[in-house]
């Protein structure tokens, strides 16, 4: 059975960089990727999920 599509979505490679050596400086590119860890995180734990369930199935 072929794995959901939405499980085979790659991250993005391409992260915000910090410019400097502030709080806010790190504070910036943080709050970024908060949205984007959320749903990277998401999908990689349901994939870990359904691969572990899969292999539950055939044992």
């Amino acid at each position: 059975m072929p794995y959901q599509e939405n499980l085979l979505t790659k991250c993005p490679e391409t992260l915000p960089r910090i410019n400097g050596v502030t709080g806010k400086d790190i504070a910036e590119p943080l709050l970024l990727l908060t949205p984007q860890y959320a749903d990277c995180a998401a999908r990689h734990n349901q994939l870990v999920d359904e691969i572990n369930q899969r292999k539950e199935i055939r044992q």
